[in-house]
């Protein structure tokens, strides 16, 4: 299992409580098993529980989420799901997200670097 911390958004800055960001999963990750996004409180480490009681968001829940033309998904992190994509999205719960990509099984675009997660933005 390899980790990919994203813990900044495209400009740099850490990610907030309060605010909605995207973030682009290709469609092709380079993983063998599966992939999956948590998001946890920066203040405690732990999950972020909410209501809907999603924590993570991963390849096996590919066949719920909308698909962008490309066969990748856009997934939400924060307070409100934007309309619609109810099911590509991670709730913050008002606390100050700290989301983490694991990737199972990763293949050598993984391993040697070449792969590269694109970056979190502000929506």
């Amino acid at each position: 299992t390899q980790y990919l911390m994203a813990v900044a958004d495209r400009q740099g800055k850490l990610l907030e409580a309060g605010k909605t960001y995207r973030i682009d999963v290709p469609r092709d990750m380079p993983v063998t098993q599966f992939w999956a996004l948590s998001v946890y409180d920066r203040a405690t480490n732990a999950f972020i529980y909410s209501n809907s009681g999603r924590t993570t968001l991963s390849s096996y829940d590919l066949d719920r989420m909308k698909k962008n033309a490309d066969g990748g998904v856009t997934l939400y992190v924060g307070p409100k799901a934007p309309d619609g994509l109810e099911a590509n999205w991670i709730p913050t719960a008002g606390k100050r997200p700290l989301p983490a990509m694991r990737c199972y099984g990763p293949t050598a675009a993984l391993n040697d670097k070449s792969f590269k997660l694109p970056d979190f933005e502000a929506v």
